[in-house]
């Protein structure tokens, strides 16, 4: 499992293994503050890429599905500002 803060956005790469394929599958949880007082908004990534025999390649491929995730919701916050 990975944790990291980007943004303003906490992002967990937790990869699944799967039994009947031999390999792990890349989820990852991205969960953020609209504002104070408000519940934290959660969005998930899963199935987003083919199952990888490496448990490390999966949970990066989660990271880095998570992180262009905040990036294109913040580069469309600022177009439609």
């Amino acid at each position: 499992m990975a944790l990291l803060i980007y943004h303003h956005h906490t992002i967990v790469s937790t990869p699944i293994y799967d039994d009947e394929t031999g390999k792990w599958k890349c989820v990852a949880s991205i969960s953020w503050a609209q504002s104070k007082g408000l519940p934290r908004q959660l969005h998930s990534i899963q199935d987003f890429f083919e199952p990888f025999s490496r448990y490390e390649d999966a949970e990066n491929a989660g990271l880095e599905a998570a992180k262009n995730w905040v990036e294109s919701r913040a580069s469309k916050q600022l177009r439609v500002s």
